[in-house]
């Protein structure tokens, strides 16, 4: 009687070894590219040499072809500009154009910086991902690794592997040639016999991990499409809640209950020092025995334009009063100003002056002082009634006015004319004065009373 005895699923799922290759170990690095230039004359293809530190040479020596790598960095970096100019070109002239002070809606120049760093990602994408695909990568195991001798491939060994899957090799013949080679050593190395299966609690595990991402993927997905009462989770406590301290609020860490310190006494602001050079600082030959009558005239002169602004519709409409005595202008007329410039007066500030000039003061008050600026002539156009046109430099009022007054008037403002003191430095500010004086100076002079000489460096300043 026949007793049948089934095999268990471990002894099907082991199949038998196969040999997969040749194995020959050399302890020099000559010996093996002199071992290599053999294998690569005697016509095999599928074979690879194994260092513990690259050896200059063994390219040649196995006849390895240049690699493409190039050619698909190339091309990926081509394809990044192209998508960048592209991209670049739909945005802004076609999809969405935006006119900036009549600048061309796409330019290449404009465009560079974009382009550069899409051609650079994408050609590194295509050196790391290209070189992970023409090498096969990534493998996570080699049967070759169960080679005792291989071991020391990373120290100082030197091996080469030949493929069974060569259509030249031959487990006896191969197995002749390599050890005609002269090496230390010439091993087989096979195939595993053990199950492809993975064991049972990894899978469990895996498969619990995949179960919690997919949760996780589906709660957010809820989130993101819904509301809630409640505010958001916040991960980075101490990024999301600072201890810091916001001016104006209230706060019990300082007696005084405030969060914006005061300034210390005797102290002052880096780079805002003032001696006590009067007329340089203030425009005034000294400062009046009642201190404050400087910024209380300024107070005044706000509310009386605030006054006036919401008048000026309706003074084009009928006719003008006679105009009554401005107490903000007496005040100032009563200021002791300056009538001589605190400071040398070279051609070097009278450039300096012209160039800030155009920077602060030509879009309201125009090149000539003329109160022509591109932005007043575009406010007198809207005719919002707001607007008060800038006053011309040419007036017999403005002429006579001292220079103290109009480094004050640039420093504090006037009207419509917002406070420069913050902004332009006091001889900055003095510079322009000088400019603004020479603008005056060029209406009131003949042209006959000037000589060749003089109208000849004219016409070469720029």
């Amino acid at each position: 009687m026949a007793t049948t005895i089934e095999q268990s699923e471990e002894t099907k799922a082991k199949a038998e070894p196969e040999l997969l290759g040749l194995l020959a170990e050399f302890d020099d690095p000559d010996a093996l590219i002199e071992a290599s230039k053999k294998v690569r004359d005697a016509g095999y293809r599928k074979w690879d040499t194994h260092t513990p530190f690259p050896i200059h040479g063994i390219d040649e020596a196995m006849g390895i072809k240049w690699t493409i790598l190039p050619w698909i960095v190339a091309g990926c970096g081509l394809t990044g500009g192209t998508i960048a100019v592209g991209m670049q070109y739909w945005m802004n002239a076609v999809d969405y154009p935006f006119l900036i002070s009549g600048k061309p809606l796409f330019s290449i120049p404009a465009s560079i910086p974009i382009t550069f760093e899409l051609s650079v990602l994408l050609a590194a994408f295509g050196a790391f991902l290209g070189m992970l695909g023409l090498n096969q990568l990534p493998k996570l195991y080699n049967p070759i690794f169960k080679s005792e001798a291989f071991r020391r491939v990373t120290n100082d060994r030197f091996f080469v592997s030949m493929d069974a899957k060569d259509a030249k090799f031959s487990e006896i013949d191969t197995g002749e040639f390599l050890k005609s080679l002269n090496p230390i050593n010439v091993e087989e190395f096979w195939s595993d016999t053990e199950s492809p299966k993975l064991p049972r609690n990894l899978t469990l595990g895996l498969s619990l991990v995949g179960v919690v991402m997919l949760l996780l993927a589906g709660l957010v997905a809820y989130v993101r499409t819904t509301t809630s009462p409640d505010p958001r989770i916040h991960i980075i406590q101490d990024m999301d809640f600072q201890p810091s301290l916001k001016a104006q609020n209230t706060t019990n860490l300082f007696p005084d209950g405030r969060e914006i310190r005061p300034n210390l006494k005797g102290t002052i602001p880096r780079g805002q020092f003032k001696d006590d050079n009067i007329p340089f600082y203030y425009g005034l030959k000294y400062l009046p025995e009642d201190q404050d009558v400087v910024t209380i005239a300024l107070q005044d002169e706000k509310k009386t334009d605030d006054k006036k602004a919401p008048a000026d519709k309706a003074s084009a409409e009928k006719p003008a009063a006679p105009a009554a005595v401005d107490p903000v202008a007496a005040k100032l007329d009563k200021l002791p100003w300056v009538t001589e410039f605190p400071i040398p007066v070279t051609e070097k500030l009278m450039a300096r002056g012209k160039e800030r000039y155009r920077i602060y003061c030509s879009a309201c008050h125009g090149l000539g002082g003329e109160g022509d600026g591109l932005v007043s002539l575009r406010a007198m156009e809207l005719l919002q009634g707001t607007w008060v046109k800038p006053a011309s430099y040419h007036t017999e009022n403005v002429r006579k006015l001292p220079i103290g007054r109009l480094y004050h008037t640039i420093t504090n403002g006037v009207r419509k004319m917002p406070a420069y003191g913050s902004q332009v430095t006091p001889e900055d500010r003095w510079a322009i004065v000088l400019y603004l004086k020479a603008l005056q100076k060029s209406h009131q002079i003949d042209a006959d009373t000037i000589s060749e000489a003089e109208k000849r460096k004219l016409r070469d300043t720029k």
